[in-house]
């Protein structure tokens, strides 16, 4: 992963341009370095404020994680018990019009598998107006199931919500300082809020509406989550959520022992999509598996997720509604899974030089689009920067000589065989040769 830096970071650095998206940050973690952090693009389009590395994003339902990671704390502590109903801790927890509620235990709320309603009655996602907790109070009590316990995978901030006074009614300290104490303290997360308000929200990227044709986009104001926070109401940027990912990897006690972890990475809950640990989302992939979440707040969407086999952490956030971070997180994962694929050719034969190529890798435009030339390892690599899956249609050219490459044998209607040059252009710049003499400019944008 590491020998395609150069190729990551143009491939994102044409996404946030093609795409039009505001601002992305982006974070991969390999073993145990922190292999990429880069940001693109803009934390406010409207006065040209480029994204850094201090701007927070709206991590919205990574909060969820957050929220697991308190309440199986307390489990190891023997405060709670995961099988507890959640009218032990929390006697208001019960309605005459929902038998169900009576059913309700913990590990019901954790794996989104109680059965009742994703956010309640209050149309906070198109008013803007969180609820606080006398309204979650009065809605169990006109009833919120839809379903039985375990009888399918139901999504539920208002689950997590719960969670949270559970949370508070057990360590008598609020959310916001449990959190806190236990987590963001200990893994020295100091750039992480359990909400956004009037002391903080000059720390954050603005948000974005969605892009349509031929407008520019709208900002959002930002949000408080107010009770629903421990569902939906943290703020992060990509150092400290690698710092809260690392905390579950196996082999260290940051948080708690590996018991803990295994259970809640392990499938709890099966969907046809996507299976559920305890908070994690367990997405399936050939050989291994994602764990992880993603997040949507007016303004923000983000994905992350770790994955054990090979002790990575990818984290990807962007700060507009329709911010592509699951297509980019699983395009970075695709060129990893494809550089493993092909890692013999990026060898060294005994007294093979590696060709100095900085001069040729960029960006270069014809009529037909875009070519993205970069460097990995001995070998000139070609993608098509706009593609969502940029490992799907990698080329590696074999070195001749000088600047002159060799196609390679796939795919079979891309010349294979064939030469490719670089000669010098009149701006001093390269130009890219093709296999049948058509000559190539290099390409520049801007956001």
């Amino acid at each position: 992963m590491k020998k395609a830096i150069h190729l990551i970071d143009n491939w994102l650095d044409y996404q946030t341009y093609i795409k039009e998206i505001p601002g992305l940050a982006v974070g991969i973690f390999l073993e145990d370095e922190l292999i990429f952090k880069r940001e693109y693009g803009y934390a406010d389009l409207e006065n040209k404020l480029k994204l850094n590395d201090k701007h927070l994003f709206r991590i919205a339902s990574h909060s969820k994680l957050f929220t697991a990671t308190a309440i199986m704390k307390l489990y190891h502590e023997e405060k709670l018990s995961i099988d507890d109903k959640i009218s032990k801790f929390l006697p208001w927890f019960t309605s005459e019009k929902d038998e169900n509620i009576q059913q309700m235990r913990i590990r019901h709320l954790l794996t989104h598998s109680s059965g009742m309603t994703r956010d309640g009655k209050t149309a906070h996602w198109t008013t803007y107006k969180f609820p606080e907790l006398e309204e979650i109070k009065k809605q169990v009590l006109e009833g919120i199931s839809f379903f039985e316990t375990s009888e399918i995978l139901k999504y539920s901030n208002f689950g997590y919500t719960i969670l949270g006074q559970i949370i508070e009614k057990v360590t008598g300290l609020s959310f916001h300082d449990y959190i806190k104490k236990e987590i963001l303290e200990p893994l020295k997360m100091n750039n992480t809020l359990t909400d956004v308000n009037e002391e903080n929200i000059s720390r954050h990227a603005i948000g974005y509406k969605i892009k349509f044709p031929k407008k520019e986009r709208e900002p959002f104001i930002h949000v408080p989550a107010n009770i629903m926070h421990s569902a939906t109401g943290l703020s992060s940027n990509v150092e400290d959520l690698i710092k809260f990912y690392q905390a579950h990897f196996l082999g260290n006690d940051l948080l708690f022992p590996d018991y803990i972890k295994r259970e809640m990475q392990r499938i709890q809950f099966k969907s046809k999509k996507t299976d559920w640990g305890l908070g994690f989302s367990i997405v399936g992939m050939p050989e291994i598996k994602l764990i992880g979440h993603g997040g949507g707040y007016p303004g923000f969407i983000t994905r992350s997720g770790l994955i054990q086999e090979e002790k990575m952490i990818l984290v990807v956030l962007t700060n507009s509604v329709d911010g592509p971070a699951a297509i980019l997180l699983m395009g970075l994962y695709k060129i990893f899974e494809r550089l493993l694929q092909e890692k013999e050719k990026f060898a060294l034969e005994q007294d093979e030089e590696i060709p100095e190529m900085k001069e040729i890798i960029g960006f270069y435009e014809s009529d037909w689009g875009i070519s993205l030339f970069s460097q990995i390892g001995s070998k000139l690599v070609m993608i098509g920067p706009d593609a969502d899956n940029p490992a799907e249609f990698l080329r590696f050219y074999e070195h001749t000589e000088g600047y002159k490459f060799k196609a390679p044998e796939e795919p079979y209607n891309a010349s294979p065989g064939e030469q490719i040059e670089f000669i010098d252009g009149p701006d001093e710049e390269k130009i890219f040769v093709d296999s049948h003499g058509g000559r190539i400019r290099k390409f520049k944008f801007n956001y």
